[in-house]
């Protein structure tokens, strides 16, 4: 039997990396964290130190890190200074992955909008940037899930990420599937797991209303969560249950436990 384990987005549960937080995931059965790189931006290697000692004492292993991602960060821009710049922002989410021994970084191929002139072009420079990034997780032994996105981003489609993916590595490239960025596809959601299939690697979890992104709790929206669940198990996915999702609750621990009820009703789908 398809038995997930539960995995969030760390930022879902707190902004802080503090004594609060510490006391909701050492009582929560929370097994796995994707950790921002964000949250390094000021701190650095001295803040990841201290979250890397923080999941230890609690017993949660950080899974995924997610690299720096919009303007400003977007290796598929055209201009080249910005897109040199860019591709320097990636270190970060490589160290915090080093630091913190996750065995893979979550990343965007682009920022938007992308212009349907311009699309080819930029899908060549975000393989070139990608392929420079994924030499470097290579030697470090990391891999790179990169995220299914919206609306006119690169990636937004499962043949869009398939091209973006087909030059390179697939020991070291996969794919993070956001359930919230189908759009108006929200129907072909179990399809779209069996498409991806073995290069699934990890998830963003939430639901919203058909139309747009929303990140609201699973079963607030349109997605077919029984029909996920079971192509999840039908493709041999093993990876966590990891919601990227608007939590309820006033403090860190009613958020956990609102994350707790709603995994439980979602893993009893399986």
């Amino acid at each position: 039997m398809y038995q997930p384990k539960l995995g969030v987005s760390l930022h879902g549960i707190s902004s802080e990396i503090d004594d609060t937080l510490q006391e909701a995931l050492r009582a929560s059965r929370i097994a796995t964290v994707e950790v921002m790189a964000r949250f390094f931006e000021e701190g650095g290697r001295a803040k990841m130190a201290v979250l890397d000692r923080m999941l230890e004492r609690c017993g949660v292993r950080p899974m995924t890190i997610h690299a720096l991602f919009g303007k400003g960060y977007d290796f598929s821009v055209l201009d080249p200074t910005e897109r040199a710049q860019a591709l320097t922002h990636t270190d970060l989410a490589l160290d915090a992955a080093i630091a913190l021994g996750a065995p893979m970084i979550v990343m965007h191929s682009s920022a938007e909008p992308v212009l349907p002139e311009e699309r080819a072009q930029r899908t060549a420079l975000a393989q070139r940037a990608l392929a420079e990034v994924g030499e470097r997780c290579r030697k470090a032994g990391k891999r790179i899930a990169i995220e299914l996105l919206p609306r006119t981003c690169l990636g937004n489609t499962v043949e869009d990420l398939f091209t973006i993916l087909e030059p390179l590595d697939p020991q070291v490239f996969g794919v993070c599937l956001d359930t919230n960025h189908l759009m108006n596809r929200y129907a072909t959601l179990p399809d779209v797991v069996r498409q991806l299939g073995a290069r699934l690697w990890t998830l963003h979890m939430s639901d919203y209303d058909g139309i747009d992104e929303k990140h609201e709790m699973p079963g607030k929206g349109v997605l077919d969560w029984r029909g996920f669940v079971a192509a999840l198990a039908e493709i041999g996915y093993t990876g966590p249950f990891n919601y990227e999702a608007k939590i309820d609750g006033a403090t860190p621990q009613e958020r956990v436990a609102t994350l707790q009820r709603n995994f439980d009703w979602l893993s009893a789908l399986a």
